[in-house]
């Protein structure tokens, strides 16, 4: 075996093991149980070609730890704005519909006149 063959047969043993290495990482990390929810007040959801955005605030009203919070759904195709309040009733939460708001009507009321 010529030393170019022995270098290049390292060279691919080192990639094949980085490979085995990164797949086990990979799977390891899939099969991991998600104990904590990644949503939070203020994150925004929106699709990229429109039609509805959905996002969270908090109203500023409840306790530090738990504090209340409020869904808004915009229908951009409806022009309507759908506010939800998240209740936490007996530990379970839940989206109460609050209101449903028309966005022209909404801009035409806030215009000054």
């Amino acid at each position: 075996m010529s030393i170019s063959t022995r270098g290049r047969l390292r060279i691919e043993w080192g990639l094949a093991t980085s490979a085995c290495v990164l797949a086990t990482i990979l799977v390891m990390l899939c099969l991991q149980p998600t104990t904590e929810s990644t949503a939070f007040a203020g994150d925004s959801v929106q699709p990229p070609l429109g039609g509805i955005s959905v996002m969270t605030l908090t109203t500023g009203q409840g306790p530090d730890a738990r504090p209340t919070e409020c869904a808004y759904v915009l229908d951009t195709r409806g022009a309507r704005l759908f506010v939800y309040a998240v209740e936490t009733v007996g530990g379970t939460r839940t989206l109460q519909l609050r209101t449903v708001e028309s966005i022209p009507a909404l801009f035409r009321s806030a215009r000054p006149r």
